[in-house]
């Protein structure tokens, strides 16, 4: 069997580490990003920064201030809720094809990923349980073919992924937690059964809105 090489370029690389770093929070809302010292870091030109820097505004992760430098961006309560009320109509439309479509292999994927999330909700492996969640996710827009709708939530992806690891870092005192709450969306599909498997995840989806944006939680911005 073939596999497929995908080539990155150097600003590509520069983009995803940067990127990556953001959305751990290692790198935090309202930071300066300094195109010298990203250079020295990365061993690369500062051009090529620039071009990675270009990939990042794109993704709204970093603002640029005119004469004011490069900043990582902030989100507020506001960017949080219209993004889950957005993935609330995106997912139950993917959930309404995939129902339709799903396949036993399609099942024995989401299950096989399933699992990975309750190991690292054994092992309180937040990043394991990040990448799991978005799999996990993911294969449902796939299973839903239909392209459009697969490459918005490609679009957004890097925004919630943000959202996710701020919410469940501080949020989730028990990952395994979380990793349960996906076993009644899983059995929704081995049913077939469409509003269950909506319901299922609008409480899921819900719920999770909830631990960030309940009252005296935190302040407006999350920082």
């Amino acid at each position: 069997m073939k596999k497929t090489v995908v080539y990155k370029s150097l600003s590509e690389q520069v983009y995803e580490a940067i990127k990556d770093s953001i959305i751990r929070a290692e790198l935090k809302s309202g930071d300066r990003i300094v195109e010298l010292e990203l250079a020295r870091t990365y061993g690369v030109s500062q051009s090529t920064v620039r071009e990675a820097l270009a990939l990042l505004r794109k993704d709204e992760l970093v603002v640029t201030h005119g004469n004011k430098g490069t900043y990582v961006s902030n989100f507020s309560k506001k960017d949080v809720e219209e993004m889950y009320s957005f993935r609330e109509v995106l997912e139950t439309f993917a959930i309404s094809r995939a129902i339709e479509r799903i396949t036993d292999a399609d099942i024995a994927e989401l299950e096989a990923i399933y699992n990975e999330m309750v190991t690292a909700g054994q092992t309180d492996d937040i990043e394991k349980m990040r990448i799991s969640d978005v799999a996990f996710h993911s294969v449902i827009y796939k299973i839903a073919d239909h392209s459009f709708v697969y490459q918005v939530w490609q679009d957004v992806t890097n925004k919630m992924n943000r959202v996710w690891y701020f919410t469940n870092q501080f949020y989730f005192s028990d990952l395994l937690e979380l990793a349960y709450m996906h076993k009644p969306i899983l059995d929704a599909f081995k049913n077939k059964n469409k509003e269950e498997a909506c319901a299922t995840f609008i409480t899921h989806l819900n719920y999770v809105r909830h631990q960030f944006l309940g009252p005296a939680k935190h302040e407006d911005d999350a920082q």
